[in-house]
């Protein structure tokens, strides 16, 4: 590993995709389809699902990692909406959206490895994809399943498997492609809270030769936590906006206004060669997320407390920066209660059989978003800190594969994958001064504009040899060279440099650094219903320049997360194949351990002075094991559920950072766990009626990586069922669905402030229960 950074000033004065999972290509086949020799015909009520994770088309069963793979119609079942109700099916998978009260953003990890962070600066420890394209911002990652094929949950290390270097683990969604086959469907529903949505795609045959994929997506649904004005709701006219009404609301959060579409066009000019050019947009103008106050620093409000009824669903959030408290600054100005995000892209698939053993693919992508996050602190009149935060990022990608076999001995696949991005972090923040620890304190109300290029190579080659009979080795190697430059500049509102923070104006930092990863295991085929294996495998995370400093003493750089995973598992079908169990166990000794502090006192002038620090805190080692089980133990009736144990422990840790031993990660449960079962009554001729059961449980999360109780999520079950009626041509379907059956009050995520004066915590709250009518029209 070499590693290397800069940081130097200028002479002028030294100092997020879309929702609807629209997406940039298409490479999934149909499960439907012939089967391979990995995957022979299930017999009993057995189904197979087709994935490409090792860059062929392989059963799940047959690949010797760690894989959940969700088809279309289990999602249906269950009625999941999103990628956060898909991902969380599969065992040791956390993923929280809204987190860190920023919208459209999802919080994913898996086996205690992953990112929370928003900023495209930081990379993701769980890497997202839509159809082999990797997304490199978590703004807008809370992807709509609008016309999807299956999803694929990878865990562990997928620095050989996947575009770009995962080191925790990937998610990847594969939409449904065009073809000859006269295929459409159209949906409506309608359910709680005038929540309304619509769906429809179709294909359209152009030529012989050629084919296309329309998909339009819609939806919204007003919001689920009221804003309550302060003065209408408590007497404290001083404080109040005038506008409530008779009930004081003032305005909503958590509601969704959602459209999208995407085209594609697949060519085939001749037997060996498939292009397929997609084109994809989203516009997403969401409310901001739904927030509770859970705790706040009495002397800095005044005495006054903020909170409403923990489960009242309410809050006295006004979107009005009026510094209140210790001292005024800046000009009032009024925050949007929206969270808007506008995406884009366009991708190209070539496909061509060179001859009957080797096949080139070319994968190119452009991706632009546009993300504006509106937040306040402390959800509510304080204004303790507020920011308008504006995050522009444009993508470019291309991998390039050749795939081979040789006889019966060997499968290859050597490769190069080019990551080009520039995204530019800019707003206004506003933090009230006050006193602050041993004295002192800080009045800022600033401009930020934070232009960011980020720059990765890597080559690969993955190998699967064949030396005896059910016996598979695997051995494989990536390197990568990652490239980063920072530039931050802080304004004054008239746009000259701060006068208290003009040292960060055209000040830039430097990231260089390089890894070599590898992949080697063992797989033993008993038969084609057991199979066993072992691997060890490594991943990487790059390093940066901590991408949020208020002076230019908190400029500095973090180096990249390693991780060396050490599995071993079984996968197995029996009963006819009715019933499939999945297992493995893993160690994985995981280095640099990058998190996101909000204390830095040894980079600041004084203590509690504000900080935003990305940097390495310690070393952990991950250990912890998982089951998967599906099942129709009598025809009509499916049984599907996940089960997983994690155990985070620090080995050390930067007693700077107020992280100790005993602490764990963000995000990661030690338990999780999910099930559901469904029982298809045959009505003759009048179709089909399927009730369903599910649930979802966690252990406890701590949502800051210095573990607070005011920051920890307590242990939670959540219930959903469904009732779903086919007609008997399958060609008509209505469902009844209901989330979160028990109306359990409790929260996604939270986000707490500790330095003094600004104390605070707030909680993103889950959506309380929610009924959903769809029907549904198939046409083939």
């Amino acid at each position: 590993m070499n590693n290397s950074w800069r940081i130097a000033g200028s002479s002028a004065a030294a100092l997020a995709v879309g929702l609807m999972a629209a997406p940039a290509n298409a490479q999934a086949e149909q499960a439907a389809e012939a089967e391979t020799a990995d995957s022979p015909a299930p017999e009993g009520g057995g189904n197979t699902i087709i994935v490409t994770a090792q860059f062929r088309e392989q059963s799940v069963q047959s690949i010797p990692i760690a894989i959940s793979a969700l088809d279309s119609q289990l999602l249906q079942d269950k009625r999941i909406e999103d990628i956060a109700g898909a991902a969380n099916l599969a065992p040791n998978v956390q993923l929280s959206s809204g987190a860190g009260n920023f919208g459209g953003m999802a919080a994913i990890f898996i086996r205690g490895v992953g990112q929370s962070d928003p900023h495209f600066a930081v990379e993701p420890g769980v890497g997202m994809y839509i159809d082999d394209v990797y997304y490199g911002v978590l703004s807008g990652s809370v992807f709509d399943l609008m016309d999807v094929d299956r999803i694929e949950v990878l865990r562990g290390p997928q620095g050989t498997l996947s575009g770009k270097n995962s080191i925790g683990g990937s998610v990847k969604l594969f939409s449904r492609r065009p073809g000859p086959n006269a295929e459409a469907f159209v949906e409506i529903g309608y359910g709680s809270r005038n929540s309304m949505l619509g769906r429809a795609a179709t294909n359209v045959t152009l030529a012989d030769n050629l084919f296309a994929r329309i998909s339009i997506g819609a939806k919204r649904s007003d919001g689920y936590v009221d804003r309550l004005d302060y003065g209408c709701a408590t007497g404290d006219d001083s404080l109040g906006t005038g506008r409530g009404g008779v009930d004081c609301k003032i305005g909503e959060q958590g509601g969704q206004e959602v459209v999208g579409g995407r085209v594609s066009l697949l060519w085939n000019p001749s037997s060996v060669v498939e292009n397929l050019l997609v084109a994809d947009v989203t516009r997403d103008r969401s409310q901001n997320p739904a927030t509770q106050l859970l705790t706040s620093n009495p002397a800095w409000t005044g005495g006054r407390d903020y909170r409403t009824d923990p489960g009242s669903y309410t809050n006295y959030e006004n979107y009005l920066s009026v510094p209140r408290g210790g001292s005024s600054v800046g000009i009032p100005y009024a925050l949007s209660d929206k969270t808007p995000v506008d995406s884009w892209g366009v991708s190209n698939k070539l496909d061509i059989d060179l001859s009957d053993s080797i096949a080139l693919t070319s994968i190119t992508a452009f991706r632009s978003s546009d993300s504006t996050f509106n937040s306040t602190l402390e959800s509510s009149p304080a204004s303790i800190l507020d920011q308008v935060w504006n995050l522009n990022h444009e993508q470019f990608t291309q991998e390039l594969r050749l795939s081979g076999v040789v006889g019966d001995l060997l499968d290859w696949t050597v490769g190069g994958y080019y990551y080009d991005a520039s995204g530019t972090s800019g707003g206004r923040v506003t933090l009230s001064g006050g006193l602050a620890e041993g004295g002192g304190g800080l009045n800022l109300d600033i401009l930020f504009l934070d232009p960011v290029k980020t720059t990765s190579k890597s080559a690969f080659v993955h190998t699967v040899w064949h030396p005896l009979s059910g016996v598979n080795v695997t051995a494989a190697l990536r390197y990568t060279d990652d490239r980063k430059s920072f530039t931050f500049n802080r304004y004054d509102l008239d746009g000259s440099p701060h006068p208290t923070l003009g040292s960060l104006t055209d000040f830039t930092g430097l990231f260089n650094g390089d890894r070599l990863d590898y992949r080697l295991g063992i797989n033993y085929e008993a038969s084609s219903d057991f199979m066993a294996y072992a691997q060890v495998a490594t991943g990487y995370k790059g390093g940066g320049v901590n991408p949020r400093p208020f002076i230019d003493t908190q400029v500095v750089p973090y180096d990249p997360e390693e991780l060396t995973s050490y599995e071993a598992g079984f996968k197995t079908r029996f009963a006819d194949r009715r019933i499939t169990l999945n297992g493995a166990v893993f160690y994985s000794d995981y280095a640099n351990f990058q998190a996101t502090l909000l204390r830095c006192d040894s980079l600041s002038p004084f203590p509690g002075f504000p900080c935003t620090q990305s940097t390495n805190v310690g070393d952990a080692e991950i250990k912890g094991a998982e089951l998967e089980l599906t099942a129709e133990p009598i025809d009509g009736m499916n049984i599907d559920g996940s089960l997983g144990y994690v155990d985070f422990k620090y080995k050390d840790v930067d007693p700077a950072t107020s992280i100790t031993l005993g602490m764990t990660n963000v995000y990661t449960p030690r338990w999780t766990a999910s099930g559901g079962i469904q029982y298809a009554v045959d009505l003759g001729r009048s179709g089909t009626l399927t009730p369903r059961v599910d649930i979802n449980y966690r252990s406890r999360v701590e949502g800051d990586v210095v573990n607070l109780p005011i920051s920890s999520l307590p242990p939670r079950g959540v219930l959903g069922a469904s009732i779903k009626w086919q007609s008997a041509e399958g060609d008509w379907q209505a469902q009844l669905s209901v989330s979160n059956l028990t109306d359990k009050y409790y929260l996604n995520s939270t986000g707490v402030r500790r330095a003094a004066p600004y104390f605070t915590g707030v909680g993103i709250v889950a959506p309380p229960r929610t009924v959903m009518f769809t029907i549904r029209r198939n046409f083939d």
